[in-house]
C-alpha cells in the first residue's frame, strides 16, 4: 500500500500560511438530500473532472529524447539532488525514483542530446544545519546548473538561504515550510494550502453538498490544512463548520454529536496518525453513511495500524496520479519504464518514488530544450518560468508564479480516489481546480 510524505513534514507547513480563517456556525445543518453515497462513487462528474488530454506516457516524446545512445566521452550534464533520508522519518524512495529516472534517460532516451545525465546527491538526515551544508555543496559545484528536491521537510530553510535563488530548484511537493516562497524555486505538484482549495469544488460540484463538517485537531499542522480546506469550501458556497478537538482525545463521539457534525452532507477529517484513527472510530460508532472525504494526511501506515491493519475506506484527495491506480495509463507507463531500469515494485508503489522520477524527467525536457552545451543556471531558470506542463504523474497544465504569496507553487489541482481496502484505490475524478 502506498505511503505519502511524512506527517512531520506536512505539519511544518503551518509556518507557510497566512493568519488562520475561523469559520463556525450554530444551529442545524442545511439539507443533505443532495449528498451521494458514502463512497462518493455515485456522484455525477462536473466539467472539472473530465479526463485530461495531456497524460504523459511517451517519455521519449515528452523529453525530446534522441534515438542515439549516450556518448560517454561527452561531458555530463549534472543536476544536484537533495532529500531527507537516512533517519527514521526519511524518504529514500524519492532519491531512488530520481536515480532510476536518470538511468532511464541515459539508457533509453539518449541522455541530454547525447551527453550523459548525472546526479550529485546530498542527503539531510534530521537537522536544519544539514540542509545548509547540502546547499553549499551543490552551490559550489560548478557542474551543477540546477537542483532537484525530494522530500525536504527539514533543512529547507537553511538550504534555500544558501542557494538564495542563484541556481534553480525544482521540487515535486513542497513539503518544507519555506519552499513555497523560496526564490527561483518551482513546485510542480504544489503544496497543501493551495491544493486543499479543491475540496470545495469536489463537495459542491461532484457531491452536490450544501453542508460540510471539517473535523481536526488544534495542532498547528492540522490548523493549516483545515484552514485551507475551509477556505476552499466557503469559496464554493458550501455551509461549513470547523469541529476542533484536542490531540490525544480518545473518544470523539460526544463532541461530534454535540456539534452535529454527523448530520452534515459531507465530513472532511483533517488530522495525522492518532487523530485520524479516533475520527474513523467515532464515525464508525455513529454509523455515518454520508461521504467522508479525507486529505492525504490520513493515508499513512500508522493510521492503518491503529485501525487493525488497513486505512478507512474513505474518499481521499491527492495531488498526484497514485502509483496504486493501475487503471491510469500514466501509472502503467511509470511502472513499466521504472522496472526496466531496476526500480523495485515495492519502491515504485510509494508516491515519493514517482515524484522523484517526475522531477528528473521534467528537467530532462527542459535541458533538451536548451541544448546540453547551453545549460546554465540562467537558461534553466528561464525555461522553468515558462513551464506549463504536462507533469509526469501530475496535472496536464500548471502555472508557476500564479500565487503572489507562494511564487514557487505551480499547481493547485487534486484528484480524488475511493479507497476500497487492501491497497486498492478507485479513481473518482480527473484533475480538479479550486472553485472559481
Amino acid at each position: 500500500m502506498p505511503t505519502i510524505p511524512r506527517a512531520r513534514g506536512l505539519s511544518l507547513l503551518a509556518l507557510v500560511v497566512a493568519p488562520l480563517l475561523s469559520v463556525t456556525a450554530c444551529g442545524d445543518w442545511g439539507t443533505n438530500a443532495s449528498a451521494s453515497g458514502s463512497d462518493g462513487s455515485d456522484a455525477a462528474a462536473s466539467p472539472d473532472t473530465r479526463p485530461s488530454a495531456a497524460v504523459v506516457t511517451d517519455y521519449r516524446s515528452y523529453v525530446g529524447g534522441q534515438l542515439a545512445e549516450v556518448d560517454a566521452k561527452q561531458s555530463p550534464v549534472t543536476l544536484g539532488w537533495v532529500n531527507v533520508e537516512g533517519g527514521p522519518d526519511g524518504s529514500p524512495e524519492a532519491t531512488l525514483g530520481a536515480q532510476a529516472a536518470v538511468k532511464y534517460v541515459n539508457d533509453k532516451l539518449g541522455g541530454i542530446g547525447g551527453h550523459p545525465l548525472r546526479l550529485n546527491v546530498c542527503t539531510v538526515v534530521s537537522t536544519e544545519e544539514e540542509g545548509g551544508k547540502c546547499g553549499q555543496q551543490l552551490l559550489t559545484d560548478e557542474s551543477v546548473s540546477a537542483i532537484g528536491v525530494g522530500d525536504l521537510f527539514v533543512g529547507d530553510d537553511a538550504f534555500s538561504s544558501v542557494i538564495a535563488g542563484r541556481k534553480p530548484v525544482l521540487v515535486g511537493v513542497a513539503t518544507g515550510p519555506t519552499l513555497p516562497t523560496a526564490t527561483n524555486t518551482y513546485s510542480t505538484f504544489g503544496d497543501l494550502p493551495h491544493v486543499f482549495g479543491t475540496w470545495g469544488t469536489y463537495a459542491r460540484e461532484v457531491l452536490k453538498a450544501n453542508s460540510v463538517a471539517v473535523i481536526h485537531t488544534k495542532t498547528p499542522g492540522d490548523l493549516v490544512a483545515s484552514t485551507a480546506a475551509v477556505k476552499g469550501l466557503t469559496a464554493a458556497g458550501v455551509f461549513v463548520k470547523s469541529v476542533e478537538f484536542d490531540a490525544g482525545v480518545t473518544d470523539l463521539v460526544g463532541q461530534i454529536r454535540a456539534d452535529k457534525a454527523d448530520t452534515a452532507d459531507v465530513i472532511v477529517p483533517i488530522s495525522l496518525g492518532a487523530g485520524c484513527v479516533e475520527i474513523a472510530k467515532a464515525l464508525k460508532r455513529l454509523a455515518v453513511t454520508q461521504p467522508v472525504v479525507s486529505t492525504p494526511l490520513c493515508m499513512s501506515p500508522d493510521v492503518a495500524k491503529g485501525l487493525g491493519g488497513d486505512l478507512p475506506t474513505w474518499t481521499y484527495g491527492v495531488a498526484q496520479t497514485l502509483p496504486a491506480d493501475t487503471s491510469a495509463p500514466d501509472t502503467r507507463a511509470f511502472l513499466t519504464a521504472s522496472a526496466e531500469v531496476g526500480l523495485s515494485p515495492d519502491t515504485a508503489s510509494k508516491v515519493l518514488a514517482p515524484l522523484g522520477w517526475s522531477t528528473i524527467l521534467t528537467y530532462a525536457k527542459v535541458l533538451n530544450t536548451i541544448g546540453a552545451d547551453k545549460v546554465t543556471p540562467v537558461s534553466v531558470s528561464e525555461q522553468l518560468k515558462k513551464f506549463t506542463g504536462p507533469v509526469v504523474m501530475g496535472a496536464a497544465e500548471v502555472q508557476c508564479g500564479k500565487y503572489k504569496d507562494a511564487p514557487a507553487v505551480c499547481n493547485d489541482q487534486t484528484r480524488f480516489y475511493q479507497y476500497k481496502g487492501k491497497g486498492v484505490f478507485h479513481p473518482l475524478t480527473d484533475w480538479i481546480h479550486p472553485y472559481r
